[in-house]
């Protein structure tokens, strides 16, 4: 997973936006909750321009406050803004799969090069055949995003075929990046990225599976020596901005039409942006630093199909229990993910 995921916004107060002052009886103001730091991307790239851009539209009739500190913990955040803890926040599906499995589609390897592409993608195929099933029941759904390609690092071993990653202990955060670790024949260890340093530097683990964004964002880069660029990617997480549905009722429809203009694919496209210009940054730091890389060849990645077709099966016959045809489904997500620029 590529956030911080136990760090409060410590100082986000004072990131309430500032617009023309309209009458007090006029303005709504919506709360956000990040549990990400206040320079995390996600903050800095995506919510407070878009925050700002429907500020601006309605002439400040809504306006946005970050809370100094996160309602919850990451897991928990879906209930917390379903309950009304806050206004607006964002899941990580991987915290809650049981409650998502739908849309694991966006998690699987060998997709895009870019969270722009997969993100884009996202959004367009999982509303076309899944919204009726209503996944996020209980809030309002702003969009879907997911971060950048996943990668393996290591410490002690360079990964340069995928036989390479059998038996070596791999710190993941669940989801999609554990059924891979199992898939590929690796012993996953499920911990917090924050635990990640002192486990890699302890020799407890031998590498991590991970977008390039968080090996710097973690300050890992000096327990690596190793990664392996997959194109397509290893893996993803899809995530979630999600809005009390109260909150959102009880805005103008004029308002509520402001806000979903900027959401939806518009926000989907923001997100991927944010996480590829952190990825970028990301690998030009790699490569300063000395880390080795291998990128997967042909071999390699078709090992990685071969051992996640169980995988791909499990949510084949999920799908198509439901009257859906998973493979088409998936195909479609694969070619949308290729017209997205």
């Amino acid at each position: 997973m590529a956030f911080r995921h136990w760090f409060s916004v410590a100082g986000a107060a004072a990131l309430s936006f500032a617009a023309a002052v309209a009458p007090a009886a006029a303005q709504t103001v919506l709360t956000i909750s990040s549990w990400v730091p206040v320079t995390h991307g996600l903050n800095k790239d995506l919510l407070q321009p878009w925050a700002q851009k429907i500020e601006a539209e309605t002439q400040g009739r809504v306006k946005f406050r970050f809370l100094p500190k996160a309602v919850s913990s990451p897991p928990a955040s879906f209930d917390a803004i379903r309950d009304g803890q806050a206004d607006i926040s964002f899941i990580s599906h991987s915290h809650l799969a049981n409650r998502f499995p739908l849309i694991e589609f966006v998690s699987l390897p060998l997709v895009a090069d870019t969270a722009t592409a997969r993100s884009v993608a996202a959004w367009r195929v999982y509303t076309k055949h899944f919204a009726k099933f209503d996944e996020h029941k209980g809030v309002k759904l702003l969009t879907i995003h997911a971060h950048g390609p996943g990668m393996s690092f290591t410490a002690r071993k360079p990964v340069r075929q995928a036989a390479d990653l059998k038996g070596q202990k791999i710190r993941v955060g669940g989801g999609m990046s554990l059924k891979m670790a199992e898939a590929m024949g690796a012993s996953p260890v499920v911990k917090p990225p924050t635990e990640a340093f002192e486990l890699l530097n302890g020799g407890v683990v031998d590498g991590i599976f991970f977008p390039a964004e968080s090996v710097t964002s973690f300050k890992l880069t000096g327990a690596l020596k190793y990664m392996t660029t997959v194109p397509g990617g290893l893996y993803s997480d899809s995530h979630a901005v999600i809005m009390n549905q109260k909150k959102f009722d009880s805005l103008s429809k004029a308002d509520q039409q402001i806000v979903e203009r900027f959401s939806g694919e518009f926000m989907s496209r923001m997100a991927g942006e944010s996480w590829d210009r952190a990825d970028r940054a990301a690998m030009k730091e790699l490569k300063d630093a000395g880390i080795e890389e291998t990128r997967a060849d042909a071999r390699f990645l078709a090992d990685v199909q071969a051992q996640t077709a169980t995988i791909r099966n499990a949510w084949f016959a999920l799908v198509d229990g439901k009257g859906l045809s998973g493979k088409q489904i998936l195909d479609e997500f694969i070619k949308e993910a290729g017209n997205t620029r």
